[in-house]
């Protein structure tokens, strides 16, 4: 299953200019209070789904951030995670046919929490998403390459393509 509507809970889609068979769902999961752990702000947030409409793919990621309220943006840090580290790593369990998971993360930038790894200023995140999807393109167009030598090879074909 493929994230493909916001009703198949994806909130934004984006793609890098002009690769539109390249894109990428996100969820947002945003919060406006913290909560103190031993005098350390940790971030929480708890959500639920339906097992069948869990998606896991690797252009299905979750963005979590704290909204200060008095200066209506995201607070450093904002969490930019992939569905499948959220699914295995937020603490979760199942009753009946939901999913109820619960994320919480320190917003410490010394933290060595699990999800420190994800963990970026706001004014970073589209540099880490144009950063993921130039990767994959180029992964893509490898294996596109690998798989169009073999239909190259046959005699009296021709490969036409955009200048580079």
């Amino acid at each position: 299953m493929l994230p493909m509507t916001d009703d198949e809970r994806r909130d934004i889609e984006t793609h890098l200019k002009e690769h539109f068979r390249l894109s990428l769902a996100i969820q947002v999961k945003a919060a406006h209070v913290l909560y103190g752990h031993l005098r350390v702000p940790r971030f929480q947030k708890s959500f639920m789904v339906k097992a069948e409409r869990l998606i896991a793919d690797p252009f299905f990621f979750y963005f979590f951030g704290y909204m200060d309220l008095k200066t209506m943006a995201f607070r450093t840090p904002v969490f930019f995670v992939p569905s499948e580290v959220v699914h295995r790593d937020a603490v979760h369990r199942r009753k009946g046919d939901l999913l109820y998971y619960n994320l919480v993360a320190s917003m410490d930038p010394r933290s060595h929490d699990r999800w420190r790894a994800y963990a970026c200023d706001p004014a970073e995140l589209a540099d880490r998403i144009v950063r993921f999807l130039r990767e994959q393109a180029r992964a893509t167009r490898i294996t596109q390459g690998a798989n169009l030598a073999s239909v190259l090879a046959d005699p009296g074909t021709l490969f036409v393509t955009r200048a580079a």
